[in-house]
C-alpha cells in the first residue's frame, strides 16, 4: 500500500505540473478563438482520444448503482469548475482570482474533514497555509487591473467550492469506478455541455467551433490541453484521489501557479524579481512540508 501511496503522490504532483503549463498553452489558443471554443475543442479532442485509447485497449465502462453521484462530479468538474472560474476572473482581477483559487487545498481540508472523515495533522495544516501564502504573495505581486465586483467574488467561490467537491467525490467513489471511468465520464459530460455552449455562441456558423484548427500552433495548443491536461493530467488526479487523502491530492495545487508563473517567465518574457523567488520557495515548501507530515494514524483510509 505505501508503494501505491507514492506513486499517488507522483500521480498529484505531476498532474498540477501539467495544469500549470496550460495556462500558457489556453493563452496562445485565445488568439484564435473565443474562450467558450477553446473549452470545446479542448474536450472534444480530449473525449476522442479518451475513446480512441478505451478502443484500442478494450477497456469496458461498468456502469454502478452510483451512476448518478458519477455525473454529480463530473458536473462539479470540468462543467461547474470551468464556467465559474472563466468568468469569475473576467468580473475580478487576475490577482484576486489567483488568490480565491489558491484556497481550494485549505477548503479541502474542511471538505475532507466533514465528508470523509480525514483529519489532517496540525503540521499539514500550517504547511498548507504556508503553500497558499505564496500563492497570496506571488498572486499581488502581479499586475492588478480591473475593478473585483460581487458577482466575480460568488462565481470564484463557485470555483473553489465544485473543485473541492470534485476531489471528495473523486475519492468517495474510487472504491466503486476506476480512475478511467471517472475521467471518462468527465469528458464525456465536459464534451456534451461545452460543446452546446460554444454552438450557440456560433448559431450563424457553426463551422468556427472547428475552424481554429487549420493554424497549427492552435491545433498544439489544444492537443496539449485536450490529450495532456484533460486526459492524463485527470486521470492522475483520479487515481492520486484513489489512494491519497484530499488534504494531501489537494495542496498540490499550488504548484500549478509556480509553474505557471515560471512556463512564463521563461517562455513569454515575463517580469521576474525577488517576490517571485521568495514565494515560490514559500509554495514548494509548503507543499513539501505538508507531503512530509503525518496523517493521524487513526483516521487513515485505506482504499
Amino acid at each position: 500500500m505505501q508503494k501505491k501511496k507514492t506513486m499517488a503522490t507522483v500521480a498529484a504532483l505531476t498532474a498540477q505540473v501539467i495544469f500549470g503549463f496550460s495556462f500558457m498553452f489556453t493563452k496562445i489558443a485565445l488568439q484564435y478563438a473565443t474562450p467558450m471554443t477553446v473549452i470545446a475543442d479542448r474536450y472534444l479532442v480530449a473525449f476522442t482520444s479518451l475513446t480512441i485509447v478505451m478502443l484500442i485497449k478494450g477497456i469496458k465502462i461498468q456502469a454502478g448503482k452510483n451512476s448518478s453521484k458519477l455525473l454529480l462530479m463530473a458536473l462539479f468538474q470540468p462543467v461547474l469548475y470551468f464556467l465559474c472560474e472563466s468568468y469569475g476572473i473576467q468580473l475580478t482581477t487576475s490577482g484576486f482570482s489567483s488568490v480565491m483559487i489558491a484556497l481550494i487545498p485549505v477548503i479541502s481540508i474542511f471538505g475532507g474533514m466533514l465528508f470523509l472523515k480525514e483529519v489532517p495533522s496540525p503540521l499539514q495544516v500550517g504547511f498548507t497555509c504556508v503553500s497558499v501564502l505564496g500563492v497570496v504573495l506571488m498572486a499581488y505581486n502581479g499586475k492588478m487591473d480591473g475593478t473585483v465586483t460581487a458577482l466575480g467574488i460568488l462565481l470564484l467561490l463557485g470555483a473553489v467550492l465544485s473543485s473541492v467537491a470534485y476531489n471528495v467525490l473523486s475519492r468517495k467513489l474510487s472504491g466503486e469506478f476506476t480512475a478511467f471511468e471517472r475521467t471518462y465520464a468527465m469528458m464525456a459530460t465536459g464534451l456534451l455541455v461545452f460543446l452546446v455552449l460554444a454552438w450557440g455562441e456560433h448559431t450563424h456558423n457553426p463551422a468556427e467551433i472547428v475552424s481554429s484548427f487549420r493554424y497549427p500552433l492552435y491545433t498544439f495548443s489544444i492537443l496539449y490541453l485536450g490529450v495532456v491536461s484533460s486526459v492524463i493530467a485527470f486521470l492522475l488526479l483520479n487515481y492520486a484521489n484513489t489512494y491519497l487523502p484530499v488534504s494531501k491530492t489537494t495542496v498540490f495545487s499550488n504548484i500549478t501557479t509556480l509553474v505557471s508563473v515560471t512556463a512564463g517567465i521563461i517562455f513569454l518574457e515575463e517580469p521576474f524579481g525577488v517576490v517571485t523567488v521568495i514565494s515560490s520557495l514559500m509554495i514548494v515548501g509548503g507543499v513539501w512540508g505538508a507531503q512530509r507530515a503525518k496523517q493521524p494514524a487513526i483516521t487513515e483510509k485505506e482504499v
